[in-house]
C-alpha cells in the first residue's frame, strides 16, 4: 500500500488538489462537517494523485481500476450519505460528467500525440483542480455555478499555465502564441461577472511578454523555478476569483 498512497511528484498538482477543494468549500459554505469531510476526500485524492497518474500512463489495469475505486468512492459515498439515493444525480451529474469528458479527451490526445506532447501535458493538468467540481456534493451543499466558474478557471489556467512552461523549455520548442491563442476565450466568463477579469489581467500579461521573450530554460533548477512562478501565477489567480465570487 506505501506506493499507492505517496506525495505527489509535482508540488504544484498537489497544491492544487487541496486548494481547489478549500475554494469549492468556501463557495459552498459548507459547515464544519462538510469541511471535515472535504479536507479528507481531498488529502486521499492528494496522496493517491501520482499512483493513478502512473497506472494510467502506464496502462496498468489493475492499477487503474484500483486508483478509481478508491477516489470514486470517497466523493461518492460522502454524497449518498448527504443525499440519498434519489438527490445524488442532481450533485454528482456535472462533476463526473466533466471528469468523464476530461479522460476521453486525454486519452484521445495522448494516444495521438504520445505523453511527451506538450498538449498532452498541459491537459494533464486540468485533473488537479476537479476536487472542486465536488466540494459541494461531499459537503452536503448544492452545486452552484459559482463553483464551476471557479473550478473552470482554475483548471484552465493550469493547463495553459503547463502549455507556458512548455514554451520555454529549449528541449520543446513549442510555438509561444498557442498558450495565448488558447487563453483568450477565457475572457467569456465576464459574461457570467464582469469583476472576474481582475483575475484574468497577470495571466494575459504574462503570455503577452511571453510572445517577445527569446530567453529558453534547460536546467533542472530553472525549470523548477519556472513551474514555482507558474503557480503563484495561478494562487493569484485563485485568490482573485475567490475574492470575486464570495
Amino acid at each position: 500500500m506505501g506506493k499507492i498512497f505517496r506525495v505527489p511528484r509535482e508540488p504544484g498538482a498537489g497544491g492544487t488538489i487541496v486548494l481547489s477543494m478549500i475554494g469549492g468549500l468556501l463557495l459552498a459554505h459548507a459547515d464544519w462537517r462538510g469541511w471535515f469531510i472535504g479536507i479528507t476526500v481531498a488529502l486521499i485524492t492528494f496522496f493517491t494523485f501520482d499512483y493513478a497518474f502512473d497506472s494510467y500512463r502506464a496502462w496498468k489495469l489493475r492499477g487503474m481500476v484500483l486508483a478509481l475505486s478508491i477516489n470514486g468512492l470517497v466523493y461518492f459515498l460522502p454524497a449518498l450519505y448527504w443525499w440519498g439515493i434519489d438527490g445524488l444525480t442532481r450533485v454528482l451529474a456535472v462533476p463526473f460528467g466533466v471528469v468523464t469528458v476530461l479522460l476521453a479527451l486525454h486519452f484521445a490526445v495522448s494516444r495521438a500525440k504520445g505523453w511527451k506532447n506538450p498538449v498532452t501535458y498541459a491537459l494533464g493538468n486540468l485533473f488537479p483542480a476537479v476536487p472542486a467540481l465536488f466540494a459541494p456534493a461531499v459537503s452536503g451543499r448544492p452545486f452552484s455555478c459559482d463553483v464551476f466558474v471557479f473550478w473552470f478557471l482554475l483548471a484552465y489556467y493550469g493547463a495553459i499555465g503547463a502549455a507556458y512552461v512548455e514554451t520555454r523549455l529549449a528541449f520543446r520548442k513549442f510555438p509561444r502564441k498557442y498558450p495565448l491563442v488558447a487563453w483568450l476565450p477565457v475572457f467569456l466568463v465576464v459574461l457570467y461577472n464582469p469583476y472576474l477579469v481582475l483575475a484574468l489581467i497577470e495571466p494575459t500579461v504574462r503570455l503577452l511578454r511571453n510572445l517577445r521573450d527569446n530567453t529558453y530554460v534547460a536546467k533542472v533548477d530553472d525549470i523548477k523555478r519556472l513551474g514555482w512562478s507558474v503557480f503563484g501565477s495561478v494562487m493569484l489567480l485563485y485568490t482573485i476569483t475567490l475574492a470575486v465570487l464570495l
